[in-house]
């Protein structure tokens, strides 16, 4: 199966706090099994999800085979906002890569959430802005980065946000920044050899996001 890559290193939507409660406490919780389509595109938009547990591939399959990666989301994340905003259908399939909860955020429950919870709204739009800023920072600097350097960057980011020991495997690390697995795997070693970061199975821990990220 042929694999592709394109925007996948955008920051999602994440609930913490009061807001994550919130969600999972008004929310309708779903659970699948690994391997379970949560989504397809062109589903109606009529609502979206938040992560409990597991983590999901955002993706996009077509009939000769190719599947384009959008991004790996973990607890806390959000996906299918943007097409309940824009009106429109399910533009990528959401497969559960684990067993994996879920809370479904339905129509209802976000018009009242937007219409009673102020916090909630401006979260809604911070979020969905500082989207479309980095998609566009990101097609712009995609152009000139070289694979070791989109690595570094997709590494670094996401100790940032999500803390220093990722679960990821080369395989999916590969896929999300467009190189093959050897690559990728070429890559980390370099890195461990520096120092910079330890590979362990389906993980890959980054002691200091910024040294790492000073290679750039």
């Amino acid at each position: 199966m042929q694999r592709t890559y394109q925007l996948s290193e955008i920051a999602p939507t994440r609930a913490e706090g009061k807001l994550a409660e919130l969600l999972l406490h008004e929310g309708t919780v779903c659970h699948f099994a690994a391997g379970a389509m949560i989504q397809q595109q062109g589903d109606e938009g009529d609502g979206f999800w938040l992560i409990r547990s597991g983590t999901v591939t955002l993706c996009r399959f077509t009939p000769d085979g190719t599947v384009t990666v959008f991004g790996v989301l973990g607890p806390n994340d959000l996906f299918g906002e943007l097409a309940y905003f824009a009106g429109v259908s399910r533009q990528a399939d959401a497969l559960a890569d684990t067993d994996a909860t879920l809370v479904r955020i339905g129509a209802p429950l976000i018009e009242r959430l937007l219409a009673s919870e102020p916090e909630f709204a401006q979260w809604l739009l911070k979020s969905l802005s500082n989207q479309l800023r980095a998609a566009l920072d990101r097609i712009e600097e995609s152009r000139q980065l070289s694979a070791e350097q989109r690595i570094v960057r997709l590494l670094a980011d996401m100790a940032r946000r999500d803390g220093t020991t990722l679960t990821v495997s080369q395989q999916a690390l590969g896929e999300l920044v467009g190189v093959s697995r050897i690559t990728a795997g070429h890559v980390l070693r370099r890195l461990e050899a520096y120092g910079l970061i330890r590979l362990e199975y389906r993980r890959i821990t980054v002691p200091d996001p910024d040294s790492l990220a000073a290679l750039l």
